[in-house]
């Protein structure tokens, strides 16, 4: 798996991109965030609800770059 460095701020060159193998992984990942953030039928405690909360959040932040790289580009 390659890393390609670039300017996240519009330096010119290559923009970002991901190659397929680490594309799938980053869905993958969030896929199995999605189904531990799925609210249970039963009641919880407050503590577990504050830890969907956080798993949400970071849930957000998985769909969020997985849509920058979204289709998926090989490395150069």
């Amino acid at each position: 798996m390659s890393v390609v460095p670039f300017k996240p701020k519009g330096g010119g060159g290559e923009p970002p991109h991901i190659d397929n193998e680490s594309y799938l992984m980053l869905v993958d990942t969030l896929i199995g965030f999605l189904k531990l953030c799925a609210e249970p039928d039963y009641p919880i405690s407050p503590e577990h609800r504050a830890q969907l909360r956080t798993m949400r959040d970071l849930t957000v932040q998985l769909e969020r770059l997985a849509e920058r790289f979204t289709p998926p580009k090989g490395a150069a």
